[in-house]
Parts: structure tokens; C-alpha cells; sequence
């Protein structure tokens, strides 16, 4: 049975795998490249050739006729078309994974200026993620029609052949509670002190947050990973919370 696994998603780096196997060394009857399906998830394949042509590759993937498919290669960030005659370098100290479009057809958009090109009219924002390999605390956020609309998750980005889409990211914003006030801040690990200034607590006071309904202090340098619907309470040094 061939092993199947998920596109690495990025954590504190943009990028960063984790699989300790060289992506594609050379095996037995040929070389190792991933084949990302729908869903993202990646199957193994093997292809003959060191630099196989796309047409290759996509007969190695059992897509066939291969002209009816667009084949993408996923360069994180950005992706591009291989035609049926192009040759694609496999080297083995960089992952190569492709993802095949029944149709043929092309579409663009871009993120943060990079550009991608896509075989079907949508992509998905989970898909968004592991192309442009960012991790879960960034968002995406569309231009449309002069406005700016955060993609949330779940949510799919219609494409055209009319223009390109253009999205750029930025950090993802959580809403918590200071003192009964609401606070909106990026989502993120931060440092006790960094949480203080953020939130805006005052010079000198105590920072509490509510865990399992006890209300913990938290210690200095102490890192927490702000999520909505936290509940935060200052406090007077040697005091009661405010």
C-alpha cells in the first residue's frame, strides 16, 4: 500500500518540512517525487528519469491522456506550469511536488507578489496555505473591487481567466478580554511582557490569565499563545485584580 501523507504546513519558519527522508532520492527504478491530490494530501510516485518532461511525470502519475491535464509544479512560494515537453530537474536535496488538473485549463493569481498559476477556476484557503507555505497564524486577505476581504477557513478564492486575483497575507487577529474590555490583537506566541504592552496594561501591574476557571499569574518571560476568547485581568503588584 503506498503511503500517503500531508503537505507540510509551515510553523515558525515559511517552508520548513518535516520529513527526514531526502524528498526525492533515488530508489529503485527510478526517482521519488510527490503528487499533491485535492485535498493537499501527497502521494508518492516514482519517475525513470533525473529530468523527466512533464509528459512523463503525468504518465508516471496515471493521468492519462496526458494532454488533457495541466500539470503544476508547487514551488513554495509560487508554482508554475510544465508543459508536456518541458523538462523538470529533480535534486535531491529539494522536495518536488506537483498537483494535475483534469481540463487543461489555466488560471493566475498572486500572494505577496509571487506569482501562481492554478488548473481550476477555485482554490481553496487550505490549499492557499501549503502553496504559499505559511502557517495557521497568517491570513489571506483578497482585493475586491477596491475593498479588502479576510479568506476565512474553509472558504474557497474564485478564480477568472477574465484578470488575476491578487491576495497578500498578514497575521491573523484574535479577540481577547483585558479587564472585561474587548481587545483585538494578531495571533501569536508572546512573551509575558509583550502581551503587557500589547494589550495595553498598565506600567508596573501584574498580568493574569483564566485557565480551567482559576485565574493564573503570569510569570515573567512566561510565552502564551494568544487565541480569541481568552480572558486576561490586571493586577496591582501584591494586590487584588483590578
Amino acid at each position: 500500500m503506498e503511503e500517503h501523507n500531508k503537505l507540510p504546513d509551515s510553523t515558525v519558519e515559511a517552508g520548513k518540512h518535516h520529513e527526514t527522508e531526502k524528498p526525492h532520492s533515488h530508489s529503485p527504478g527510478g526517482f521519488r517525487i510527490l503528487m499533491a491530490d485535492d485535498d493537499m494530501v501527497l502521494t508518492p510516485i516514482i519517475v525513470e528519469q533525473s529530468n523527466p518532461s512533464g509528459l512523463q511525470i503525468l504518465a508516471a502519475a496515471g493521468c492519462t491522456p496526458a494532454e488533457d491535464h495541466a500539470l503544476i509544479q508547487l514551488l513554495r512560494p509560487g508554482t508554475r506550469l510544465v508543459g508536456l515537453d518541458d523538462q523538470v530537474s529533480l535534486r535531491e536535496e529539494e522536495e518536488s511536488v506537483f498537483r494535475a488538473f483534469h481540463g487543461g485549463e489555466v488560471f493566475l493569481f498572486t500572494i505577496d507578489g509571487h506569482g501562481y498559476e492554478w488548473g481550476a477556476p477555485e482554490i481553496r484557503e487550505a490549499a492557499l496555505r501549503c502553496v504559499a507555505a505559511v502557517s495557521e497564524e497568517t491570513a489571506f486577505v483578497l482585493k475586491d473591487g477596491g475593498q479588502e476581504r479576510e479568506i476565512k477557513s474553509g472558504e474557497s478564492v474564485r478564480l477568472s481567466h477574465a484578470g488575476i486575483e491578487h491576495l497578500h497575507t498578514r497575521p491573523k487577529m484574535v479577540t481577547v478580554t483585558l479587564d472585561g474590555e474587548e481587545k483585538t490583537i494578531p495571533a501569536g506566541v508572546y512573551t509575558t511582557e509583550e502581551l503587557i504592552q500589547i494589550l495595553g496594561v498598565e506600567p508596573g501591574y501584574l498580568l493574569n490569565v483564566m485557565r480551567d476557571e482559576q485565574l493564573i499569574t503570569l510569570r515573567p518571560n512566561e510565552r502564551l499563545h494568544a487565541k480569541s476568547g481568552m480572558i486576561f485581568i490586571s493586577q496591582v503588584p501584591g494586590g487584588a485584580s483590578s
